[in-house]
C-alpha cells in the first residue's frame, strides 16, 4: 500500500449537484477526493442498494476531518 492509504467512500448522494458541492468544499480545504457514478445516476435518478447514488471518495487518513468540513454550517 503507498503512503497515502486506503481509499474509502465517504458519503453518497441523490444528485451529482450535491455531490458536487461536497467535492469542491472538501478540495478547497485540501483534502484530495473524487466521485464515481455521476453519469450513471443522471440517467437512472434513484438510488437502491444496486444503485448508491452518487459516491464521494476519499483517503482514509482524512476521513474524521472530511466529515467535520461537510457537517460545518458556513
Amino acid at each position: 500500500m503507498d503512503e497515502q492509504g486506503r481509499i474509502v467512500m465517504l458519503e453518497a448522494f441523490d444528485t451529482a449537484i450535491m455531490a458536487n458541492l461536497a467535492k469542491t468544499k472538501l478540495d478547497a480545504y485540501g483534502i484530495p477526493c473524487f466521485l464515481t457514478d455521476e453519469h450513471f445516476n443522471n440517467l437512472y435518478p434513484f438510488r437502491n442498494e444496486l444503485i448508491p447514488g452518487v459516491r464521494l471518495f476519499v483517503f482514509e487518513h482524512d476521513v474524521p476531518r472530511a466529515r467535520e468540513i461537510l457537517m460545518a454550517e458556513e
